[in-house]
């Protein structure tokens, strides 16, 4: 490997070959480098043009020919969700260049192939040895991982105001780049299949587990160290995080514990929320309502929990013949619980009325109470949950507190019941 990482030592830079880059060199087609991100843009153009016929054809050869090259190796971005993927990570990147977000944020590198080969070389340093690769100034190339951060930066570009950030700023920003040169066109494609189909994306409770600037996480998150909660199997005051699953994405019978971490922060969305929360479980919360800060949340959320982990405690913790622990269900719970908040317009709920309003409902896995509801009857008379919290979350809010919706009865009464 050492003769095949060897380069030519110079003494002086010779522009004719090109700008010169320092760069790690991983292997004879492999370096690692970092660049102003304007640089990589005279590199790889914005690759909205190459799906632009017409404006192609007014561009020059270079950028043609990359645009071809890119169409074989890239997604296309009006038949995926690129675009909008590019929308968010846009406003991501705002949030980085503004400052917004401290140390609390991590780019990719951008992975740049070109088919031609570059020249190499090392150069005695006070340091050390340099090594230096020259970038051709006609130099084209084709990004086989991380072009929806590329076409980010390109939208910055196409209005920074809007974004509160400057060109100079989107421009002059310092990005990492692996530059793989001279390796075949089916080589790049590989790596693009590599890059993009091979990675194991985390669940969607592992990724809500580490996001410590979504407020909904954070608050969650503060809830299972800060609360106990009385295990009715053992009789036991326990830590709440000991009956929350939060590395889980589902929970198997057998689980002892009584819902996972993203059935909890829906729960705090909606609290926080109400019913337009449902819209908002799977999403960043980035901003509380007015008058409400994270602290009061968390203690108002936590009064509520308390509420009804204690009135509740063994149908959370019988929870498959039950549905109070469902993700629908509990969300519709904060969603009910939201007009208990301090926060919330209207008129208010005290943590007593709540109570009795909820008292009784029948929780228990039976279609004559649910059906239609947070579930379906399944053919042999059962009853089976069905639909998440976008779809069956309002249905469920309003059998549980509007006293004029039929549902209302039939959450405690039965629809048998009331149909006889």
């Amino acid at each position: 490997m050492a003769e095949q990482l060897a380069a030519e030592y110079v003494d002086e830079i010779d522009p004719e070959l090109g700008e010169p880059l320092r760069v790690l060199q991983l292997s004879p087609t492999r370096l690692l480098a970092s660049l102003p991100w304007g640089k990589l843009r005279q590199i790889v153009p914005d690759p909205r043009l190459s799906e632009n016929a017409r404006v192609l054809r007014a561009l020059s050869p270079e950028v043609r020919r990359q645009a071809e090259v890119r169409a074989v190796v890239q997604r296309a971005i009006k038949s995926t969700n690129k675009a909008s993927n590019a929308k968010d990570y846009a406003r991501y990147l705002a949030g980085v260049l503004r400052g917004e977000r401290g140390e609390h944020w991590a780019t990719p590198p951008f992975a740049l192939w070109t088919d031609e080969r570059l020249t190499t070389v090392k150069a005695r340093s006070p340091f050390g040895v340099d090594h230096l690769v020259y970038l051709p100034y006609s130099m084209t190339g084709v990004l086989v991982d991380a072009e929806t951060q590329h076409l980010a930066h390109f939208l910055l570009l196409d209005d920074p105001g809007a974004y509160g950030v400057t060109a100079h700023q989107v421009n002059g920003r310092t990005v990492g780049v692996e530059i793989y040169h001279g390796i075949e066109l089916t080589s790049a494609r590989q790596i693009f299949h590599d890059r993009n189909l091979l990675g194991v994306i985390p669940n969607k409770n592992v990724a809500l587990a580490s996001d410590s600037l979504n407020q909904a996480t954070r608050i969650a998150n503060a809830l299972l160290t800060s609360m106990t909660v009385v295990d009715p199997e053992s009789g036991e005051s326990v830590p709440l995080k000991e009956l929350i699953a939060v590395r889980q994405r589902q929970l198997k019978a057998t689980d002892r514990a009584w819902m996972t971490l993203s059935t909890l922060r829906s729960f705090v969305v909606t609290a926080i929320f109400g019913k337009s929360g449902f819209e908002r479980t799977s999403g960043s919360i980035d901003e509380l309502p007015r008058d409400c800060d994270r602290e009061q949340a968390e203690k108002s959320i936590a009064e509520v929990l308390g509420l009804l982990f204690d009135e509740f405690a063994f149908c959370f913790a019988d929870r498959t013949r039950h549905v109070i622990a469902a993700p629908a269900v509990f969300a519709a719970l904060g969603a009910v619980a939201h007009r208990s908040m301090p926060w919330a317009a209207g008129p208010q709920r005290s943590l007593d009325e709540l109570r009795d309003l909820l008292k009784d409902v029948q929780w228990v896995r039976d279609p004559k109470y649910w059906d239609g509801i947070c579930g379906k009857r399944t053919d042999n008379g059962t009853f089976s949950l069905a639909g998440g919290v976008k779809d069956s979350g309002s249905r469920t809010a309003t059998a549980l507190e509007d006293p004029t919706s039929e549902r209302y009865r039939w959450v405690r009464s039965g629809r048998v019941a009331q149909e006889t």
